[in-house]
């Protein structure tokens, strides 16, 4: 069981695989809260209409998680994606279109 372990790590590192991170710092808006942001968020991203009435696009993922690239200001700022996924596979993101629609803005 070791050997696959460690075989299938040198198989990774020698690829070089690396993950995507689409996530955006945002602050959110003045008077929400971050479980009200987060709702607001996660409902209109899997909802966003040019998405939906687009190019054959797939949901994706409405990630919000609370506080900056440290933890810190997790009632104030979050990191943010709205995705969708086209027919080739490609990921597109409405994360700024999403997060200027609630009034967030970049942190």
């Amino acid at each position: 069981m070791r050997f696959t372990t460690l075989a299938v790590s040198v198989i990774f590192a020698a690829v070089g695989v690396i993950a995507r991170d689409d996530r955006l710092l945002y602050n959110i808006p003045a008077g929400d809260s971050m479980d009200q942001f987060t709702a607001d968020f996660q409902s209109l991203c899997s909802t966003w209409h040019p998405a939906i009435h687009g190019d054959s696009l797939t949901f994706v993922q409405a990630l919000v998680q609370p506080g900056d690239y440290q933890g810190n200001n997790a009632d104030t700022e979050a990191k943010i994606v709205c995705s969708w996924q086209d027919p080739d596979g490609n990921i597109v993101t409405f994360t700024e279109d999403v997060a200027a629609s609630l009034g967030a803005t970049p942190a």
